[in-house]
């Protein structure tokens, strides 16, 4: 099965980030283990997968574990990579930009002018 391609956000103003649903065995830290597969998701920059709860025959993730995901929109695969790759960069090199704690939402007062 295709994997899905999706960006969400965490947090009910907080910035979007890529959001990849596919059908396999579990993934921890990277590595994929020797189980049967499932229906995950891989959240952002998260290198663990997550177990999907399914809302009837859609195929958008409606719940992670204790992730609810909200502004579910579907994407390309160009464009997920991209925002996985924006919010690993943020939270390495910008820890006060809004994608490197996507959890929180977005303080438009305390984000620093772009000039």
């Amino acid at each position: 099965m295709r994997p899905h391609f999706f960006r969400a956000r965490l947090a009910k103003a907080g910035p979007f980030i890529g959001v990849r649903m596919f059908f396999g065995p579990p993934v921890i830290d990277g590595e994929e283990l020797d189980r049967s597969p499932r229906w995950q998701v891989s959240v952002g920059a998260e290198t663990t997968s997550h177990a999907v709860l399914m809302l009837g025959t859609d195929a958008v993730p409606v719940e992670v574990e204790d992730v609810l995901l909200r502004s579910v929109e579907p994407v390309t695969e160009a464009e997920w990579q991209y925002l996985v790759a924006h919010q690993a960069w943020a939270a390495e090199h910008a820890p006060n930009h809004p994608k490197a704690e996507p959890r929180r939402a977005v303080d438009f007062n305390t984000i620093p002018l772009p000039f």
